[in-house]
């Protein structure tokens, strides 16, 4: 008979509190949070000094993909990987600014780009924030008043974004490559229920906004994150831990960003806040996902709202401010719970078998050996 015994409720509770407070080393170097803080932060500044802060921001968005720079690997290898995440960051920016000119194609169009972005993720083994921040450049572009006339200016800043990004990512990599005695050698590939988990996410996902826009939600871009954001975890349990601690850090995050709108910030501001808000987020990701999150909630506010060409945070009063941190908290605790609830069904035993073996068969008909 075996003595282990399921933890009760008091004890899920105390080890989710213990998560909160514990901060796990990591070989990351110091430098690789300045050196992204700076790359994201650049087109803020040179939004700010041209008097274009909106696309300077919506710059800084497509310059995340700084993030996805891989510590393994040749110097080719590193910036093939980049450029083939700005190539995806683009696509699905432009591909989201279609769906809204075309609301018909929205939710299909969700499902194809989450479907692709886990797949890439899991086959390129891409490091956190994995493509977080194409989901989200995605779903912004959903909502984004736009005409289809005006797709390939709004490309274009997203393009200059990555371009900027990807220049910087070379410099780094090349300095980088000049300290390293031990590059590592990249895993890339195939892995078990990579279709099937793909396949899930981009159903729990869209499932999520379609849920969003059935309860007119104000942003419901912010539910489509929040679901993704728990529901690529590893297991059930991760995505609960997840969900805990982004709840928690987007509740703390919120007093963050009411702080900087309650201070007002000039163009100039903004920008210098973008580039704390990404070195504190990067230096802590690795380390304790809740403290990051306390700096992704302001960080996304700031993003979304500043990148819009209809800015709602510009000469606004700061019960109007409130009004989107609040719809930010609840759209995000919506996504959440969503993603929890799907998560379940995703590892359920009705649901998941029946999957695993429809793709070990196809793998098998296209003599992939796993």
């Amino acid at each position: 008979m075996s003595n282990t015994t399921k933890p009760n409720a008091s004890q899920l509770i105390v080890g989710e509190l213990q998560q909160l407070l514990t901060f796990k080393p990591h070989p990351r170097p110091w430098h690789m949070p300045l050196v992204a803080a700076l790359a994201i932060s650049f087109p803020v500044f040179v939004g700010a000094y041209t008097g274009q802060l909106a696309l300077g921001m919506l710059a800084s968005l497509g310059s995340m993909v700084f993030l996805n720079l891989p510590y393994r690997g040749g110097l080719f290898y590193r910036l093939a990987y980049v450029l083939a995440c700005s190539f995806g960051f683009v696509a699905c920016f432009a591909l989201g600014l279609i769906a809204h000119a075309l609301p018909v194609l929205i939710l299909p169009m969700v499902m194809f780009v989450a479907f692709w972005v886990v797949l890439f993720g899991r086959y390129f083994r891409l490091s956190p924030p994995a493509g977080l921040f194409i989901i989200m450049a995605t779903a912004i572009a959903l909502f984004m008043p736009t005409s289809l006339a005006q797709v390939p200016f709004y490309v274009g800043i997203i393009a200059l974004g990555c371009l900027f990004s990807g220049m910087a990512a070379s410099a780094y990599t090349l300095w980088l490559l000049t300290k390293q005695h031990d590059v590592g050698k990249p895993q890339v590939g195939y892995q078990p229920d990579m279709l099937t988990d793909s396949t899930l996410v981009a159903v729990v996902v869209t499932l999520s906004l379609a849920v969003a826009l059935w309860l007119k939600m104000p942003r419901p871009y912010w539910v489509l994150v929040g679901c993704y954001v728990v529901v690529v975890g590893a297991s059930l349990q991760s995505m609960w831990s997840k969900q805990f601690q982004r709840i928690i850090g987007t509740g703390v995050g919120m007093l963050v960003a009411w702080l900087l709108l309650w201070l007002q910030p000039d163009a100039w501001g903004v920008a210098l806040a973008i580039f704390a808000l990404a070195f504190l987020i990067e230096t802590l990701v690795v380390r304790n996902y809740a403290s990051a999150a306390l700096f992704i909630t302001p960080l996304t506010i700031l993003l979304a709202e500043y990148g819009n060409p209809n800015n709602p945070l510009v000469n606004t009063s700061m019960a109007a401010h409130e009004v989107i941190i609040m719809a930010r908290f609840w759209d995000t605790a919506l996504g959440c719970v969503i993603g929890v609830i799907g998560g379940a069904v995703m590892y359920s035993t009705s649901v998941r078998p029946k999957l695993q073996s429809l793709e070990r068969r196809l793998m098998s008909r296209l003599h992939i050996h796993l």
